[in-house]
């Protein structure tokens, strides 16, 4: 018999919601890249898109206590 998991605290399902809604925009954002032919304002355009999820990505786990190193 398992253990059933824990539910996560309100905050932390929160930050880790809205994490993963993060991932999935960044995905959509760079996908079509490795998929098909875009113009270079459209690559920079995507790729801006990306880094800002993955920014808010670590933000959100930030606020519910990982442990980042600032590069």
């Amino acid at each position: 018999m398992t253990t059933k998991p824990r539910d996560w605290p309100n905050v932390a399902s929160c930050a880790r919601d809205r994490a993963a809604e993060e991932a999935a925009r960044g995905l959509m954002a760079i996908r079509p890249l490795i998929e098909r032919e875009v113009t270079e304002m459209e690559k920079i355009r995507r790729l801006a898109i990306a880094i800002d999820a993955f920014q808010l990505i670590a933000r959100h786990l930030e606020s519910v206590g990982a442990q980042t190193r600032p590069e």
